[in-house]
């Protein structure tokens, strides 16, 4: 597998001296995947490069497919409600999957809560038809915690599950979604291994009505863990020892 471009640091050697470091960083470059980019695809090239350099093998909410537009789609992909051929129905916390059996799965599930259709993407607001999303926060943490068990479940030892989330208000309340599924992952067994920031290029209009009272979130999180113990080596991959 050939591996992805990334828009790189560019930092000077140790023989830059006393040279203006801008310009050094242009001719003496040292690469450097960096925790936050400004696309999904250069964030998961990066989590491949540092993580996943046999590909990425699972998808539990595939969606749309627009993560893996340009990419090589995973052998697995999975969906609640499937909307391309090739996609099998499934909860991301029930996979017709044998234990230990993933060596990484990528989970990209809704994070907008008062949506009352739920995940059936049938709200009559164009973010949440799009992405779905819950009604409660507490819906949200049982399907997250959910699907972190299953994932734990799916995993081999030494395994990786890529989480992409973003914090909410919900009833007035600012949940730090990211910090949650942190703990709530520690709570399964698994360990953080990295984190990545993707800032917002733009926002839909969303229900703000009266005095703003929280920042509007801007950015969400690709957080990633591993099931502690190490990857056979026939599987080519990365052995983490923890």
């Amino acid at each position: 597998m050939t591996m992805r471009h990334l828009e790189l640091f560019e930092l000077p050697d140790d023989t830059a001296g006393g040279e203006d470091l801008a310009a050094v960083a242009t001719t003496h470059l040292l690469s450097v995947v960096r925790s936050v980019y400004d696309t999904n695809d250069a964030i998961l090239t990066g989590i491949e490069k540092l993580h996943c350099p046999g590909g990425f093998e699972c998808d539990v909410t595939y969606g749309n497919g627009a993560f893996w537009k340009g990419r090589e789609r995973p052998k697995y992909c999975f969906d609640i409600t499937p909307l391309h051929e090739g996609v099998i129905q499934a909860d991301s916390q029930m996979l017709p999957l044998e234990p230990n059996t993933l060596r990484n799965m990528v989970f990209d599930p809704p994070f907008l809560t008062y949506v009352k259709g739920g995940r059936d993407h049938n709200s009559k607001v164009a973010m949440t038809a799009r992405f779905g999303g819950y009604y409660r926060y507490d819906e949200l943490e049982a399907h997250y915690r959910g699907t972190l068990s299953e994932a734990w479940r799916v995993l081999k030892p030494g395994g990786v599950m890529v989480f992409k989330c973003q914090d909410v208000i919900h009833n007035h309340k600012m949940h730090a979604t990211h910090v949650n599924v942190c703990n709530w992952a520690e709570y399964e067994g698994f360990r953080l291994l990295d984190l990545f920031i993707l800032p917002a290029k733009s926002r839909m209009p969303g229900p703000q009505k009266g005095t703003q009272r929280h920042a509007r979130v801007f950015h969400s999180y690709f957080l990633v863990f591993v099931k502690p113990g190490k990857l056979s080596s026939d599987n080519l991959w990365i052995i983490h020892r923890l």
